[in-house]
C-alpha cells in the first residue's frame, strides 16, 4: 500500500468512526484518555496568551483543554484531515472565541514559518504515513524555542501486562466495536497501528533527528500511553 493509499484508508476509517469515537475512546480506555490529555496539557509548558496549533485534532477533546489553558488572550487552532471529525469538534467548541478549526493535512499546513508558540498532537502521529515529513512540517510552523507535545498510545513493556493488554486490544475491543459500529475494521486497525509505530525510545530518537531539542518521555498507565515533549532549536 502506497503512502497516498494509506492516507485514504485512514481517512475512511476516521470518517466512519467519527459519530462514536468519543464514546468508544472513553469506554475502551476506562476513562483514562481524559487523564492522559489533562496530563499532557499540564506538562506542556503552554502558557496563557500563547498561540497553539493542535494537529490531528479529531473531535476537539485536546483542543478544548488547550483553549482553557491559553485563556482569552491566547488562541488554539485545531487541524484535521477528516471533516466528519471536525464537524463534531466545532459543535463541541461552539461559543469559544479563542478556538477555531481548519481542514488540513498535518504534512502540508497552511501557515507561515515560525507561527505558533506550541504544536500538539494527541493519538495522531502513528496515523500519519510519513512520520518524519510530518515532524519536519510541524517544526516549520513552530517559533524558535516553541514547544512540541505529542501524546500517543504505546505498547506496555512489562511482559505479563502486555499479554493482557494485547488480548484486550486485539480481541475484546474489535468484538465490541463490531457490535456498535457493525464493523470491527477501525478497531482492528487501531492495535495494529500501535504495534507498527516506533517504541518510545526509538521515537524519541526520531524526534531529535528531525531537529528538536530537549526531547523527554513520560510514560503513563504502565506504558499504555506516552507523552513526548521537545522544543524547536532557535
Amino acid at each position: 500500500m502506497s503512502l497516498q493509499q494509506r492516507d485514504l484508508f485512514i481517512k475512511h476509517i476516521f470518517s466512519s468512526v467519527a459519530p462514536y469515537v468519543d464514546l468508544l475512546s472513553s469506554g475502551f480506555s476506562l476513562g483514562f484518555d481524559h487523564f492522559w490529555r489533562m496530563r499532557a496539557v499540564s506538562l506542556s509548558g503552554i502558557k496563557e496568551g500563547e498561540r497553539v496549533l493542535d494537529v490531528c485534532a479529531g473531535t476537539g477533546e485536546l483542543a478544548v483543554l488547550l483553549a482553557q489553558k491559553v485563556g482569552p488572550t491566547g488562541s488554539v487552532t485545531g487541524a484535521d484531515f477528516c471533516e466528519e471529525m471536525l464537524s463534531r469538534a466545532r459543535r463541541k467548541s461552539r461559543g469559544r472565541r479563542n478556538l477555531s478549526y481548519i481542514l488540513s493535512d498535518a504534512k502540508q499546513l497552511p501557515f507561515a514559518d515560525n507561527t505558533f508558540d506550541a504544536v500538539t498532537v494527541a493519538f495522531g502521529m502513528r496515523n500519519i504515513p510519513d512520520t518524519i515529513y510530518a515532524l519536519e512540517e510541524l517544526k516549520r510552523v513552530l517559533k524558535p524555542g516553541g514547544k512540541f507535545v505529542c501524546l500517543e498510545l504505546t505498547r506496555p513493556q512489562t511482559a505479563w501486562f502486555r499479554a493482557l493488554y494485547e488480548w484486550y486490544v486485539f480481541r475484546v475491543m474489535p468484538f465490541i466495536a463490531g457490535i456498535v459500529l457493525k464493523t470491527a475494521a477501525p478497531y482492528l486497525y487501531l492495535p495494529r497501528s500501535i504495534s507498527a509505530f516506533y517504541p518510545p525510545d526509538e521515537f524519541r530518537s526520531v524526534i531529535a533527528a528531525c531537529g528538536y531539542g530537549n526531547v523527554t518521555i513520560d510514560s503513563m498507565t504502565m506504558g499504555i500511553a506516552t507523552i513526548y515533549r521537545a522544543v524547536k532549536h532557535g
